[in-house]
This record gives C-alpha cells, structure tokens and sequence, in this order.
C-alpha cells in the first residue's frame, strides 16, 4: 500500500515538473500576457473609481489598447469598418463560381484517393471475412477450452494492459482523495491556455463599460479574445482539441439532462401536492401501479422533510433573536436519549420546560439566555398573538420531523430510500436529491404493523405498537386484498370476538389521521394505495380517496440531447454481434481470440447505453384521477417515471413472492413432471385430471 502510495507521488511530481516545464519553455507568453491583464484590470478599477468621484484622468485604461505582449497578426482587421469590407468580400468570394470548382477540384482530388485505397482494400477485406468463416464454420465440442491466438493475447495482456489499467485507476482513486494536485494543474493550466487573461481582461473591460459604455471598443475586446484563443489552436492538435470540445459538450448534455429529469420531479410533486391525504391507484396487471405509489411515497417523503423546514425557517422569523441553535442541540440530546420519541413527548417536553420558566423565570436556563426585555415573548401576525413556547411548541414539532435520522416511510413491502443528512455540528441539512451521482446512507421503509392503524380490534392483544403511529407516509400495495369489499364481507360479523375489516375501525383512523400528523396547520400524513380495481376496497373508506388510474405507460425515453446516433450504433453493434455470437456457440464450445474482442468491444458499447439509459432514461405514465365515488370528470395528468429514482435497487415488484416459493418447496413436483396430452384433443381421463368445476359439474351425475 505504501509502495503504491509513493509511486502515485512520484507521478504526481512529474507530472507537475512537465506542466511547469511546458510553462516556462512552450508557454512563457501566457504569464506575460497574465501579467498585463491583470495590469488592465488595476487601470480600469482605478478609472471607474475616479469617474465615480467626478475627476476622470485624461486618458483611458490600458484595456482599450490591443496586448502589447502577442502581437497582432492579420488575424482580423484593426477596427471594425475594416472588418466589415472584409467580411462583405469574404462572402462575395465564398459563393464565387470559381470558388465552387476549386471546391470540387479539391473534392475530386480527395475522393480519387479514397477510390484507390478503397479498391485495393476491398477485395483484400472480403478475402479476410471468408478466410474467418471457413474457419468459424468447423464444429466443436471443447468447452471453455482458448484457442492458442486467445492464450497468447491474455498473456500479453496480463502483463501489459491489465497492469496499466489497474494503474489507472488507482491513480485516478488516488487524485479524487488529493483533489488539491489536480486542480493545481487545472491552474497552471488556465494560465497556459491564457484562461486566467480572458477572465481578466473581462472584468478589466466591465469596469471601464460599467462608466464609459464604450460600445466601439467592443471590437478590440472580440479581436484581443481572438489572439488569446489562438494559443489553443497553435499548440494543440486538432484531435486533441476535439477531444477536449467532446468533454465539454458531454458535461453540458449531462447537466442538461439531470435539469429536465428534476424539472419532471417538480411536476410530480405537483401531482402529488394535488391529492389528498388518501389516494388509490389503479390499473390492470403490469400497469405499473406499485411502482407508480413507490414513486409517489418517494417524493412524499422528501416534500415532509422540505415542508418540516419551512416550518422550521418561519418560526425562526417570528422571534428571529431566540438562540434557536441551543434549543436544538437540547432536543437532539432527548431524542438522543429517547425522552423525545414522538410528536406528543416533544410537545411534553415544551411544556415542562414552560412549567419550568413560569415557576423559577430564566433562573434555569430554559430560554438560553434570550433577553425577553428587549426583544419581548410574544409575536402578532396580523391575526393572532402567539407567545414564545408557543412557538417553540411548533419547533419542536417540526425539528423532530425534519431531524430524525429514519425512513418516514411505513409500508406492507420494502422501499429503500438513500436520503442523506449531513451534519457538521450545527443545523443538519439533507440530501434529497435522486439525481446525483454521491451515494446517500441506505436505510428501508419501516414495517407496517396494521394494528397501529387500527382504533378498534387489535389482532394482537395489548400491542405494544398500538397508538404510536402519528406521522408519516403510508404505503399499502393490494389494498383490496386486505381490507375487501362489501361483498367479500357480506358474511363477516361486526360484533365477532375475533378482530376483522368491521369491528378495527381502520377506516375510523384513515377519516381522523390528519389530527395526530398536523403541525403548523399542515398534515404530515399521506396515505398511498394501490389495487387493479376500484370496487376491490369497500365503498366506506374507498370514497374518501381519490382515485388514479394508469391509463397508457409510454415507452422509455432518454433525457439526455443528442444521443440519438449513439444509441443507434450501440443497438446496431449489440445486434449484429448477437447473431453471429449465436450462430458461434452453437458450433462450437471454444473461446477464440475474433470472438473474445468482439465480445469486449460490443460489452463495452452495451454497458455504456445501459448506464445512459438506466441515468437518463425515463417513462410517460398517462393517469387519470377522479373522486373516491366514481363520480365526475376524469382530469387526465402526466406523471413521470425516472429509471435512476424509481429502479434504483427501490423495490421489488414480487413483494408476495416468498409465499409462493414456501409452498413450491414443500413441493415434489414441477411443470417438467405435469402429464401432457396424449394428442391433439383431450381425452375423458385427461379432461377429468384437470380437476375443473366446469368439467366436474359434467360428469357428476355420471359420477
């Protein structure tokens, strides 16, 4: 470790020794050219100071002058009347006849050459091809065995490419941790490329317009920015500055694609800021129902914890005074101790601590040396007066939702959530972006003990959970499966012993949850459902809902610009090689040197259109919403599924699937050992073994 340590040092030091190197040697007019930017822009501050004191001098700062330093070449016309007679006849002469046959004299010239080398190369490629079919074509049965050309390419591998790339990458490890010694070279470099004097002489030429509004001088600026730039293009190859235009245009679309996906998670939230405190979602099989409530509960958790701050930022306003940092820090140290738990102990703990203040005044310490005398107890707003613990009741409330360092998430299947807080002693603040690369603390949805729901009947008698349930979101997938419908329960007796769907009062606490959750006026509770049909939940607790219906789940789309043309050749080259790759292993069970690479080339081009995909892609679903009483119009909305939010390890779609796999084992038979027909139409004994009530009830005389 060690070992590796000092030679990423070493590289380090020679990499910084060659870029200082190419400074003083291939770069030494850039740090002159620096230099008298950074004179520029001391004259043009000492100019716009002197304007603004009314004693302007009598000549203008240096950064009208063109750069004394590189010279001015006929790179452009040394003032604008000139620039434009040149560009008139540059145009003129573009558009010429004699400019469009010297064009396609050159393109003449050019394509002669192709035509040549394309003549001796073709035959010599369509000769390769069928020496490699022939070869390909033999059969053989040599499993996972290399061919000689596959062991010595591995060879050579091992003890070339494989030892650089490994290299590489701890390098590249090795800077992320010393961040300091790259942009120390992204600095010199700057300096090099005469970056740090473009940015200079812009401030330099904003001081002197800022009093001057110079509008001619303008062209100086465009002309001096041209000779700046052309460094670039004399000491870089072209490939290399294509490279380099990639990156650039590579960054933009990526932060342009992040933009559109959270500008879709805004209009979600709108979606779900629109529904009330219990919705249903609807559909058919595959729909996409749970993912949809997945995605929802997602989004709700994040708008309880940026609603908990908005809290928390107006009831600082109202005594903006108050050492709120040491009320804080109190309250996590109770927390921290489980003497605040809840939303009723916080509110207990603000009381006391008011019982306390009114008993013994500031003796205690319980308002932290706030001077009520001069900044005073109570806060008017136009329509009520609320005092100081008042207030710090509702602090309390809020900073308990925002601060606990659990999902808020409570469902009958798991969800994980990433959401990070970051903490550095003082006021936490999260991280709730789905969107960014930094990986957040894993954490899952709390499991979802219906008889903390329940205001009747409990399935377990004195549940120690019972009642503690206050806040939160509530995630219920096949909802209809455990509370039925009227007529699943037709039978089922309110005044049973046993607790059921009538005598539970579920429904009780989904008309009355909003009064245990409400802080501040607003309800932290919401309650996400989901079921293929309506009627599948019984019409007393369906009618308080309302109710979405996937109507149309669009196909996935990519956010990212301009990634048409990639994703055609990475489709086309995934396959064409599958064909053929097809083709291989049923001929032959052997690994071969053709094969290996281009199964490496075609990996590669698959990986990189996954994570795009799986990054920037994302689906339409077109949903309905209507009342819990099927009644109304039907509002048609959007809502959009990232794939980097929603299928991010979040869920599992079979969340029942144990159940079944239990009882598969238990089993001794599979679909391998089902009898088949003996032929093309059934036979009585095989129309009997299929234990149907249809053909049961046609034979049950006979039988």
């Amino acid at each position: 470790m060690k070992k590796r340590l000092r030679l990423n040092i070493c590289v380090s030091l020679v990499v910084t020794a060659a870029i200082i190197a190419l400074g003083i040697f291939a770069f030494k007019s850039s740090y002159l050219r620096a230099f008298e930017a950074f004179c520029d822009v001391i004259s043009s501050v000492k100019y716009y100071f002197l304007v603004l004191f009314g004693s302007p001098p009598s000549d203008l700062p240096t950064v009208t002058e063109y750069s004394k330093v590189i010279s001015r070449t006929a790179i452009l016309p040394s003032d604008f009347t000139a620039f434009k007679e040149n560009a008139v006849e540059f145009f003129k002469t573009l558009i010429s006849k004699a400019n469009f046959v010297s064009w396609l004299s050159a393109v003449g010239v050019k394509a002669s050459v192709w035509a040549k080398v394309l003549t001796v190369s073709l035959p010599c490629v369509m000769a390769l091809i069928i020496v490699i079919k022939r070869l390909y074509a033999s059969e053989n049965t040599k499993h996972n065995q290399d061919t000689l050309p596959l062991k010595i390419f591995k060879k050579v591998s091992e003890k070339t490419y494989q030892p650089v790339k490994r290299f590489v990458r701890g390098y590249i490890d090795f800077l992320r941790t010393y961040s300091k010694i790259y942009v120390f070279w992204l600095v010199l470099c700057a300096f090099h490329c005469n970056v740090v004097s473009i940015a200079a002489e812009f401030f330099a030429y904003y001081f002197y317009f800022a009093v001057s509004f110079d509008m001619a001088g303008l062209y100086t600026q465009a002309v001096k920015l041209a000779l700046d730039l052309q460094i670039l293009f004399r000491f870089f190859p072209k490939w290399a500055l294509f490279i380099f235009a990639w990156l650039i245009f590579n960054c933009w679309r990526k932060k342009t694609a992040i933009n559109r996906l959270r500008h879709f998670e805004a209009r979600n939230c709108g979606v779900i800021n629109e529904l009330p405190i219990v919705s249903m979602t609807c559909g058919s099989m595959g729909k996409k129902k749970t993912t949809m409530i997945t995605d929802m509960v997602l989004s709700q958790e994040v708008i309880f914890r940026q609603k908990a701050l908005e809290i928390l930022r107006k009831n600082d306003m109202k005594f903006p005074y108050f050492p709120w940092i040491c009320f804080e820090k109190q309250l996590q140290k109770c927390m921290e101790h489980h003497t605040v738990y809840n939303l009723a102990t916080a509110k207990a703990w603000v009381k006391k601590k008011r019982e306390r203040y009114v008993k013994h005044g500031t003796a205690t310490g319980q308002l932290y040396g706030y001077d009520i005398e001069r900044y005073g107890d109570t806060y008017h707003d136009g329509l009520k007066t609320s005092d100081l613990f008042d207030v710090l009741e509702t602090y309390a409330q809020a900073y308990f939702i925002y601060v606990i360092q659990s999902s808020l998430i409570v469902s009958n299947y798991a969800i994980r959530t990433d959401n990070t807080m970051l903490d550095s002693g003082n006021f936490p603040l999260w991280q709730t972006d789905f969107f960014t690369d930094e990986s957040g603390n894993e954490r899952h949805s709390h499991i979802l003990d219906f008889d903390v729901l329940r205001l009747g009947k409990k399935v377990i008698e004195n549940n120690p959970n019972a009642g503690s349930f206050e806040f939160g979101v509530v995630a219920i997938t096949e909802i209809g499966k455990e509370r039925g419908n009227t007529l699943e329960l037709k039978e089922v007796k309110k005044g049973t012993e046993e607790t059921n769907q009538k005598n539970d009062l579920f429904n009780g606490w989904l008309k009355m949850c909003r009064h245990s959750a409400t802080v501040d006026n607003y309800p932290f509770i919401k309650v996400f459902t989901d079921e293929q049909r309506p009627e599948s939940w019984g019409a007393d607790a369906r009618e308080l809902c309302e109710i979405i219906t996937v109507l149309s789940a669009g196909e996935e789309r990519i956010a990212l610009p301009c990634y048409t043309l990639e994703e055609m050749l990475c489709a086309w080259a995934y396959e064409k090689f599958m064909r053929q790759y097809e083709d291989f292993r049923f001929r032959r069970g052997d690994n071969t040197l053709l094969v290996h690479l281009l199964k490496s080339v075609t990996a590669g081009l698959y990986k990189h259109n996954q994570k795009v995909k799986n990054k920037y892609g994302f689906g339409v679903l077109t949903v309905g919403k209507q009342r819990g009483t099927l009644e109304g119009k039907v509002q048609k909305k959007k809502y959009y599924l990232a794939n980097r939010k929603i299928y991010s390890r979040r869920f599992s779609t079979d969340c029942f699937s144990d159940y079944f796999n239990e009882q598969a084992k238990k089993t001794k038979t599979g679909i391998n050992d089902y009898p088949e027909y003996a032929g093309e139409k059934a036979s009585v004994e095989e129309l009997k073994e299929q234990n149907s009530y249809f053909i049961s009830s046609l034979y049950k005389d006979e039988d």
